[in-house]
């Protein structure tokens, strides 16, 4: 039964009221996916469940991996679909699907073009190696950044946007994005830095006496409030606390629909004349899928929210499509410390950059001994602590290195860190021996690896695992230390030790779609009417990890791709309303399967 329901935000739905597509989930995939239907004269909703918007890229880092985009050129940088190709074939195997990894790699750089003209998106680029820096077909400036963004501009919404973790900025919620890093860690070294720093200093505090929070906005954090704005600009109606219970289907089981929970607990049908998009963001927030899926999930963490709990794929089974569990791997992976608060609340921290890629820092496993390439991609480095069995591993600092680069929680100075050594986050000691007793390790064993290192580090070279010889861990070094910019002796105290577990940053595994982004089947057909975007929809790497933002970059990408499929659907006179003419607003995807490109509503 219709009914007509004032929603929080405004927005009402009466009893003839009809969106052309529901879109459930309000990420960077949502939202892109929204935009994009608006501007394609689709009448769109996005709903989500929590009463935040923004969902994991909200709290992420909020990098796009997009081969042959035109910011490349700025830097003096070239490269081609061929090129990624031959890079994702290398990186993939037998897992490499032609048709999908095409798709991604030819409308990436129109999705980027799209919304830097039609949104208030902008990213810049970056010299930011591959992952995979020594295989074939890797390249320098692939991966997007999303410069930073003034919250204010968002009116009301600014309130109802998920805020950044606060465990990843300074003075309990003030953000620090990429573009800010190295200034930051200069605060007290560089005239220059120190006036950049005071100046956001400054501000925040400003900030804080005006809004209660940072209105200064970065990463993921400013990535979801540009796609927010431009969503309200274009029209696209959003609704919060807004639980999807259930797809709505006819007779020829295409999707037409969603049954939805909103105020009060009550229950209402949300017809879609075009199409149902999933885009809810994976199963991050529920264990027991994470133990189904996750390797060690219960020796770590997800970072994702508390919405994130396998809805899009609960839905997408239910009408008939695949939730795929083999990949190469199921999650993008990273390294985690964790403390709990006197108020009893657990804060996890993803160690992606700064402290275990410096000079003056080594990670042991619990034997006292190295393991891995300390300065590696955040998913190799977990992928190391899988393949060993390593549920708890110490990274080990000098006191001259945590006061430089920080390390976990603990931040570089001026910013003091004795409370985290008061609250035990950071185990010290004045020797390695002494540490090695506080942590549990074999001090001779660990006095020994720390000798051999220390022999690596004076000669720029680590025959073991090679750490700064690759283009990724040497860029992710201090480029002033030399001869090796990621290489650099412990043997000043005292000394730190953080304990590291496996955890997440999102899962990855979700539904089998195909590359206009429609749920398959078990026998690869498309359900007509469902589609699944970002990490709903089974990744197209295949859990394979080519560098920074590759799962933003897909997800937006598809969430692009997934609009223009959709806008050329035909509707119940024939008509394929809402389908572009405009080449510059992208392309008009219409599936080689005629059955499965059409829903008719």
């Amino acid at each position: 039964m219709w009914q007509k329901l004032k929603m929080v935000e405004g927005d009402s739905i009466d009893d003839e009221d009809v969106f052309d597509v529901v879109i459930i989930g309000s990420g960077a995939g949502g939202l892109t996916a929204a935009i994009v239907a608006a501007r394609l004269g689709l009448k769109s909703l996005v709903l989500e469940k929590t009463g935040l918007y923004g969902g994991t890229t909200a709290v992420s880092g909020g990098g796009l991996w997009i081969p042959n985009n035109h910011h490349m050129a700025s830097l003096g940088l070239t490269d081609s679909v061929e090129r990624a190709t031959e890079y994702l074939r290398a990186l993939m195997g037998n897992f490499f699907n032609a048709d999908k990894c095409t798709a991604f790699l030819e409308y990436g750089p129109q999705m980027l073009r799209f919304l830097e003209t039609e949104s208030e998106i902008q990213f810049g680029g970056g010299l930011i190696p591959d992952y995979e820096p020594a295989l074939p077909g890797a390249a320098t400036g692939r991966t997007l950044l999303t410069p930073s963004y003034d919250g204010t501009r968002l009116g009301s919404d600014f309130a109802k946007l998920r805020p950044a973790l606060d465990q990843f900025g300074i003075f309990g919620g003030m953000q620090i994005g990429f573009e800010d890093a190295a200034s930051f860690m200069a605060t007290m070294r560089s005239p220059a830095a120190f006036r950049y720093s005071a100046g956001k200093f400054l501000r925040y505090a400003w900030d804080r006496v005006r809004h209660g929070r940072a209105t200064r906005l970065v990463n993921g954090n400013a990535l979801v409030a540009r796609l927010l704005a431009t969503a309200r600009q274009r029209g696209v109606t959003l609704w919060r606390n807004a639980d999807v219970r259930s797809l709505m289907t006819d007779g020829a089981d295409a999707v037409r629909g969603v049954i939805v929970s909103v105020e009060n607990g009550r229950s209402m049908e949300v017809r879609a004349r075009r199409g149902v998009i999933l885009a809810s963001g994976g199963y991050g927030a529920n264990q027991e899928m994470r133990r189904d899926n996750v390797p060690m999930a219960d020796s770590g963490w997800s970072l994702q929210p508390e919405g994130n709990q396998g809805d899009g794929i609960r839905l997408g089974q239910s009408a008939g499509g695949t939730f795929v569990r083999e990949n190469i791997d199921n999650g993008i992976w990273a390294p985690m410390s964790s403390l709990v608060t006197e108020s009893g609340e657990r804060v996890n921290f993803s160690h992606i950059m700064l402290d275990r890629h410096r000079p003056g820092f080594i990670v042991v496993d619990a034997a006292g001994e190295r393991f891995v390439n300390e300065g590696a991609s955040y998913q190799a480095f977990c992928k190391a602590m899988h393949q060993r069995g390593i549920a708890s591993a110490w990274l080990i600092g000098t006191h001259a290195a945590i006061r430089k680069h920080s390390m976990g929680m603990a931040k570089a100075a001026p910013l003091p860190i004795g409370r985290y050594i008061a609250n035990g986050y950071l185990k010290k000691a004045n020797s390695i021996r002494a540490l090695a007793t506080r942590i549990g390790i074999n001090p001779d064993k660990l006095a020994a690896t720390v000798e051999t290192f220390n022999g690596y580090a004076t000669q720029g070279r680590d025959p073991d695992f090679h750490r700064g010889d690759d283009g990724y861990s040497a860029s992710q070094g201090d480029p002033d230390h030399k001869p090796n910019p990621s290489l650099g002796r412990l043997d000043q105290g005292p000394f730190y030790a953080i304990e590291l577990h496996p955890g997440e940053l999102s899962t990855l595994n979700g539904l089998e779609t195909d590359e206009h982004a429609q749920v398959v089947n078990d026998h690869g057909h498309a359900i007509r009417g469902l589609y699944a975007v970002g990490i709903d929809a089974n990744s197209v790497f295949r859990g394979a990890y080519p560098g920074g933002g590759a799962s933003l970059g897909p997800t937006m990408t598809f969430a692009y791709i997934a609009a223009h499929h959709i806008a050329s659907v035909t509707n119940d006179d024939g008509a394929a309303v809402g389908a572009s003419t405009d080449r510059s607003s992208g392309p008009v995807l219409v599936s080689s399967n005629a059955g499965a490109g059409r829903a008719r509503l």
